[in-house]
């Protein structure tokens, strides 16, 4: 059973974010990067849309339409990030 391309998509970025937020929490953990930064602000984006493109991998995969809402809620919330 393959994934759909909605999933595939999605399975790209969750790996990609995971890569992002594996960094930046790797340079705050050793002291490099500060929370109280800027990048405090988009680690927390980061885990944001990492939520929301797991949503979207589990909605392409499962295709219940209450996890595409949360792909949208939770995507909508990290685009209305500022900084």
């Amino acid at each position: 059973m393959g994934l759909s391309s909605e999933a595939s998509a999605a399975l790209t970025f969750v790996i990609l974010y995971i890569i992002l937020l594996a960094v930046l929490l790797l340079g705050s953990l050793t002291g490099g990067l500060k929370l109280c930064s800027p990048y405090g602000g988009i680690l927390f984006h980061v885990a944001v849309r990492l939520a929301s493109q797991a949503a979207g991998l589990v909605f392409g995969v499962v295709g219940d339409i209450s996890l595409l809402v949360a792909y949208f809620v939770l995507g909508g919330e990290s685009a209305s990030l500022s900084f």
